[in-house]
């Protein structure tokens, strides 16, 4: 049999694994699950015949070794930074990885090496990262066939709260990995714009936000998203004008967040002793160099204009209350700030998030100018199986079973799904899984 490791049982695996336990008969596949938290990985697997779940600490080096080595492939859904260990190992013993995670420095070091090993490492074969590359390079590679010269591409995407379950003032839910949440942005952005250079640092990213008219939806709001230039070169976009990442919230979210960042509450670098602290005694102490004594006049210090509404955002999150914060310890503010939000913005049983992701294309085509848009809009059925997992995950699988079954070959080091032999099929099939976009010619 074929054993493929998962390491991961979070939140975005739950497509992921029933997808390849639900193929696991047919191909012969045994699906061996690996989590810190053993009850995770038990939830995903079931009791399917073709399916393991093992208790593993990812550092635990001889166990993940030993676990690696009985892999014939790796799927990691760990957190980003913890890819490298995986894929170093993974090299050592001459096993393919795939992961749903941005490429790193670190990874991107191994590609000589891996390339050279006859390995394949495919990352960015999520949602964004990974269905935005193949459903832009769908629409790339069609308006280039048809003598198209793209000079303007914009690319949104963001996971949010479906509309039947948006009942906060932050119009946000949790349904994804929540220390992403936290640390989103802090790499600033840095983007391109009517043939203009823009960087944008993390202190001014989230007041800086486009409002964003998305078909089917209504008006969103969105942030530019770590550095769009890269994405150039990989898509085959060199002459274009405009090429924009970015992330969709809405209003209150980015001028809620805003102020968190500029209050400090996202920051890693401080330590607290919080033993008996209440989240008021934290907020203070945080926020200690901001000017102000009591807990509003720090907000109306960081954003006057929009004063109201900041407080009112934060003050429903409880970040000032006389809770004890609960932690032992010392930890930082992002820890103490996610503690918090996961119980503030935690999906009830029977919520739903949503996934939207749009693209908007600006060409010239026989001397006359068109525009083109491309839109996903995906509700998940509830808190486990979310439009988040399903978005993340399918993709990793669907690409696993072409690659495991000798549908796509020829791919070695580090790569993302930019070509066309991947992204056919693989949006071919995520088509029947409802994941299909809404396409717009505009002239």
């Amino acid at each position: 049999m074929t054993n493929i490791l998962v390491f991961g049982a979070g939140k975005s695996s739950s497509y992921l694994i029933k997808y390849l336990l639900e193929q696991s008969s047919r191909y012969f596949w045994q699906v061996t699950v690996a989590d810190a938290n053993m009850n995770a990985a038990l939830e995903k697997i079931g009791a399917h015949p073709f399916g393991t779940a093992v208790q593993l600490e990812i550092h635990e080096e001889i166990s993940r070794k030993r676990m690696i080595a009985n892999a014939d492939i790796v799927l990691s859904l760990l957190p980003p930074a913890l890819h490298f260990i995986v894929a170093q190992d993974c090299l050592a013993l001459q096993k393919n990885l795939i992961t749903a995670s941005y490429v790193s420095e670190d990874i991107k070091s191994l590609h000589v090496d891996a390339r050279n090993a006859g390995l394949l490492f495919m990352n960015e074969m999520g949602l964004d990262p990974g269905i935005d590359h193949m459903s832009a390079m769908k629409i790339i590679d069609e308006i280039e066939r048809l003598g198209g010269d793209i000079y303007s591409f914009k690319s949104y995407c963001g996971g949010l709260v479906a509309p039947r379950s948006d009942d906060n003032p932050w119009h946000y839910k949790i349904s994804w990995n929540p220390r992403n949440i936290i640390m989103a942005g802090k790499s600033g952005a840095h983007y391109l714009l009517n043939g203009f250079e823009k960087k944008t640092d993390y202190a001014h990213l989230f007041r800086k936000y486009e409002k964003v008219e998305v078909p089917g939806l209504g008006t969103l709001a969105a942030y530019a998203n770590r550095d769009s230039l890269t994405y150039k070169s990989l898509y085959g976009l060199n002459e274009v004008k405009t090429m924009l990442r970015a992330t969709f919230r809405y209003e209150e979210f980015c001028i809620g967040w805003d102020a968190i960042i500029r209050l400090g509450l996202t920051d890693e670098e401080i330590m607290y002793d919080v033993t008996d602290m209440t989240y008021k005694d934290w907020f203070l102490k945080a926020t200690k160099d901001i000017a102000g004594h009591t807990v509003l006049e720090k907000i109306r210090t960081v954003n006057n204009k929009q004063f109201k509404l900041c407080s009112d955002l934060l003050e429903w999150l409880e970040l000032f209350n006389q809770d004890k914060i609960g932690i032992s310890g010392p930890v930082c503010s992002a820890d103490i700030l996610q503690k918090r939000l996961e119980q503030k913005w935690l999906m009830k049983e029977d919520d739903h998030d949503m996934v939207v992701m749009h693209h908007e294309f600006e060409y010239g085509s026989k001397g006359i100018a068109a525009k083109f848009t491309s839109t996903l809009i995906v509700e998940g059925e509830d808190k486990i199986y979310t439009a988040m997992a399903k978005t993340v995950g399918l993709p990793m699988a669907i690409f696993t079973k072409l690659f495991l079954t000798g549908k796509v070959k020829n791919l070695l080091g580090v790569q993302i799904p930019v070509m066309k032999e991947v992204y056919k099929p693989v949006l071919k099939e995520l088509s029947t899984f409802g994941i299909d976009f809404t396409e717009s010619y505009i002239h």
